[in-house]
């Protein structure tokens, strides 16, 4: 992840979390796309936050989990709420995410937070990290768009369904389904060829 959205990021931790903390927002979707995974699927989080709600929502799934997030704040608060989960604070392109791959890759509002180069950088370390047939959730609009983030100021890119099409073939990933949640927030249900 650039520098920049790194340190945004932590320079607004103890914000961030008090707001998705407290928000449900795209539950029901994580909810769905977790119990479509065979249960004790091993599951990476790019990107875990404070783990609060999306983790704990793959936790309950019965979902064995791994994480890493760039922020030392949240990935301090995250061994606090789930010392059982192995995370690593490291950037998500420079990770060795534990040396293995996973039966899944989930990643919510990240992957529109790094430059073009560096989401397709990202989207192909993810085909690395999953076993065939395994899957991957991420968020990001599907309008090609330029916005800044609410929570830290910290300037957004999307790259358009169309454009995320063509780079997950090129990942050897095909989209399997889209889903908008009730914050008209955009996924992408992904599965390894």
């Amino acid at each position: 992840m650039a520098s920049d959205s790194v340190s945004a990021y932590e320079n607004h931790a103890r914000k961030f979390l008090n707001t998705r903390d407290h928000s449900t927002i795209g539950i029901h979707v994580i909810e769905q796309w977790a119990h479509s995974l065979p249960t004790n699927s091993d599951v990476l989080e790019i990107a875990c936050g404070g783990g609060i709600p999306v983790t704990r929502t793959l936790a309950l799934a019965g979902l064995k989990l791994w994480a890493v997030d760039s922020s030392p704040t949240l990935v301090s608060e995250f061994k606090l709420r789930f010392p059982d989960i192995p995370v690593e604070c490291t950037h998500a392109l420079e990770s060795n995410y534990f040396g293995r791959k996973f039966s899944a890759v989930i990643s919510i509002g990240l992957l529109f937070l790094l430059c073009e180069d560096d989401q397709v950088r990202l989207i192909h370390r993810v085909y690395q990290l999953l076993m065939p047939g395994g899957r991957f959730l991420f968020t990001a609009p599907v309008e090609i768009g330029i916005w800044t983030d609410i929570n830290t100021g910290h300037q957004c890119r999307s790259l358009g369904r169309e454009r995320y099409e063509s780079i997950l073939q090129e990942a050897q990933l095909r989209i399997l389904d889209t889903y908008v949640d009730e914050g008209r927030n955009n996924y992408y249900d992904v599965e390894r060829n």
